[in-house]
């Protein structure tokens, strides 16, 4: 899969750990409902390796990339925030099971592109492996597309 194009939203998370896999099961119901984007845009499975596999091979033509990804808000499960690069800190910044900053590549980019979160509060992360969503995020699925979709059309105005 060629990663050259304008636009990236991609979908981050573990479908192994529940409400993890938010990001990934959104790509999933876009692919599926052949949803489509405005300009030059993919929708990309970022899984658990988005940070090392794809942000750190940036690409020339990149201009703004959008991550669906899941986050401790302290809100009620399933509340869907857009956060700018700068708002995650770097205390912060979560880290993989390698101990590596999930989100370093991403503000290394955020001088050269557009980077927005559309984050999620989770209803609950399993300690064991546990595949599928919590109904709660299940159903908020095509709110998180819309919501995505004015956040891609306000970076394309800009």
């Amino acid at each position: 899969m060629s990663y050259n194009h304008e636009n990236l939203i991609v979908g981050c998370g573990n479908i192994l750990y529940g409400d993890d896999g938010f990001g990934p099961e959104v790509i999933r119901y876009i692919r599926e409902h052949n949803i489509e984007f405005e300009g030059d845009t993919i929708a990309i499975d970022g899984a658990t390796s988005a940070p090392h596999y794809i942000f750190t091979l940036p690409q020339d033509k990149w201009k703004n990339i959008i991550i669906i990804d899941i986050a401790s808000l302290d809100e009620k499960a399933g509340t869907i925030r857009v956060l700018d690069i700068d708002q995650v800190g770097e205390e912060d910044r979560y880290m993989d099971v390698h101990g590596l900053s999930a989100t370093y590549p991403l503000h290394e980019l955020s001088d050269k592109l557009n980077i927005k979160l559309v984050v999620i509060q989770p209803e609950s992360l399993p300690q064991e492996m546990e595949i599928g969503l919590s109904k709660t995020l299940e159903d908020k699925i095509p709110q998180t597309i819309d919501k995505t979709m004015e956040v891609l059309n306000s970076m394309l105005s800009e």
